[in-house]
């Protein structure tokens, strides 16, 4: 699967911002149904917008997802905070953007918003139907099951290597390693994998 994503429409994407902290990180899933036959254009201006994504401050990252098969497109973007994220989807730049789209896409925009845990979980699937999150006492779970691996394994390899380190870099590497791993790696192969056995949740 690959990595995308796009806002919808600012009235929409500022009610549901609504709900989110304004010190929060912001995961935002830009969904489209893309015309047969216009993917590699589609895919050149996901690259384009994301790009221009960037500029902006507090952007954190940014990927297109696609499922093999399916005519669904996602664009997945990072902030730092919503208000940031707001002045992405808000500036003129990214409207011009989007009018661009219109002509590659047979839908209108669908954005959806996510914060904490949520991000880890909340992605759309194949049919490009939002898949709404587990109850946060099953996604604890889960977090818990990817995390201690990964402090063990961090504990064993790397511990010993920085033991001489200064306490504020040590302290510093563990996060550093570990939420980017889960965040990256780790993350993303369990909630496909449970997308794929929803009755799991």
């Amino acid at each position: 699967m690959a990595a995308i994503e796009e806002p919808e429409a600012p009235e929409a994407q500022a009610r549901a911002g609504e709900r989110v902290a304004g010190t929060d990180p912001v995961t935002a899933v830009f969904s489209r149904r893309v015309k047969p036959g216009r993917e590699a254009d589609f895919e050149d201006w996901a690259h384009g917008v994301i790009e221009a994504a960037t500029r902006y401050p507090g952007h954190l990252g940014a990927s297109v997802l696609h499922e093999p098969g399916s005519p669904y497109y996602h664009v997945v973007y990072k902030f730092t905070d919503r208000d940031r994220f707001r002045a992405w989807i808000e500036s003129d730049e990214r409207n011009r953007w989007l009018a661009e789209v219109e002509r590659l896409t047979e839908d209108d925009p669908d954005l959806q918003q996510t914060t904490g845990l949520e991000t880890w979980f909340d992605l759309p699937g194949p049919n490009g139907a939002r898949q709404p999150p587990p109850p946060r006492w099953k996604m604890w779970l889960v977090s818990l099951l990817a995390v201690y691996p990964l402090v063990l394994l961090f504990q064993w390899l790397l511990g010993p290597r920085v033991e001489g380190w200064p306490l504020p870099l040590r302290a510093a590497m563990f996060p550093l390693v570990l939420l980017t791993l889960m965040t990256y790696v780790v993350m993303p192969v369990v909630t496909r994998l449970l997308r794929r056995s929803p009755e799991a949740w």
